[in-house]
């Protein structure tokens, strides 16, 4: 994948989880946006053929401070290879900035057949609400209760 489409896969997930975790939470949310990253170092068992592991061991396991895409992408992508998977979610926010947080898988590859939720069609990005409180979503998984982001943190 190249940087460009890496980049607008980022922005594309970005623009779906941003609205509906809108929808989701009593929080007013702003519309400038900055991303905290983290690389797992946990991977199964040896490489296939086109995997290769994230190079920096030193920021393996570590949380970024909130960064632009742009950083994102610099910090991420090399020479094609990009994390298999990265989960985003709104984590925060502030009265600036909402903070997505990005979970990066710690292997890497540039070839397609290797990368997660191409489905979703912004591969290797997968969207996710934050994490739900109790009784929130019914049985259809509609949201029944708007919840405060930061329930967890008071």
């Amino acid at each position: 994948m190249n940087r460009e489409e890496f980049y607008n896969n980022l922005i594309k997930a970005t623009n779906i989880v941003y609205p509906f975790t809108s929808e989701m939470v009593l929080n007013e949310l702003p519309d400038d946006f900055k991303y905290i990253v983290k690389i797992y170092s946990s991977f199964r068992e040896g490489l296939e053929e086109g995997e290769m592991t994230f190079p920096d061991v030193e920021k393996l396991n570590q949380t970024t401070e909130p960064i632009e895409a742009k950083e994102v992408i610099e910090m991420l992508w090399m020479d094609h290879a990009i994390p298999e998977w990265i989960n985003i979610q709104v984590e925060d926010y502030d009265e600036n900035y909402t903070y997505f947080s990005l979970e990066c898988c710690g292997r890497y590859s540039k070839l397609k057949k290797h990368l997660y939720h191409i489905q979703e069609g912004y591969p290797p990005f997968h969207s996710l609400s934050p994490p739900l409180p109790y009784h929130s979503m019914n049985k259809d998984g509609k949201t029944i209760a708007k919840f405060d982001i930061n329930r967890n943190k008071k």
